[in-house]
C-alpha cells in the first residue's frame, strides 16, 4: 500500500508543476519566468555573488581584503557579466517574444545583484569595472553594446 501511494505521489509531481505555472503572458507569468531564469543564474554563480556581498563590512564600508581578492578574479567577473548578457538577457527576451511584449522585463545586472543582497557600496565599486570589461570585450569582438 505504501509503495502504491509513493508511486502515485511521484507520478503526480509533473502534473503539479503544470498546475502551478501561471497562465502565459500575464504579469504573474512574467514574474514567474524572470524568477526562474534569474534564480537559475544565481544558483550557478552563488560563489561570486557571495564574494560580492562580502565586499563591504557591517558598516557598509568597502573591505580592502575582499576587494583585492575579487580583483584577482577578473576572469570570473568577465564570465559572470558575459553569462548575464549572453544567456540571461536573451532568455528573458525570448520569454517576452512569446507574448509580443518587450517592456515588461528590465533586466540589469546591478538590479539583479541588489536583489541578491549585494550592498550599494559594493555595487558602486564593481558595476563600472564590469561595464568597462564588457565594453572592452565588445570593442574587441565587434559586438554591439547592450545595456546592463
Amino acid at each position: 500500500m505504501k509503495r502504491l501511494l509513493a508511486t502515485m505521489a511521484i507520478a503526480a509531481c509533473p502534473l503539479a508543476a503544470c498546475v502551478t505555472a501561471p497562465e502565459p503572458c500575464t504579469q504573474e507569468w512574467v514574474e514567474y519566468k524572470s524568477d526562474r531564469i534569474l534564480g537559475e543564474f544565481a544558483s550557478e554563480n552563488r560563489g561570486l555573488i557571495n564574494d560580492l556581498r562580502r565586499m563591504t563590512d557591517n558598516e557598509g564600508e568597502l573591505n580592502t581584503f575582499a576587494t583585492m581578492r575579487l580583483m584577482s578574479r577578473t576572469d570570473d567577473l568577465q564570465n559572470f557579466a558575459d553569462s548575464f548578457q549572453n544567456v540571461v538577457i536573451p532568455e528573458l527576451e525570448l520569454a517576452l517574444v512569446e507574448c509580443g511584449q518587450s517592456d515588461q522585463f528590465a533586466p540589469a545586472l546591478t538590479g539583479f545583484l541588489r536583489d541578491e543582497g549585494v550592498d550599494e557600496e559594493a555595487l558602486q565599486w564593481v558595476a563600472p569595472i564590469i561595464g568597462l570589461m564588457q565594453q572592452m570585450r565588445e570593442d574587441d569582438v565587434g559586438n554591439p553594446p547592450r545595456a546592463m
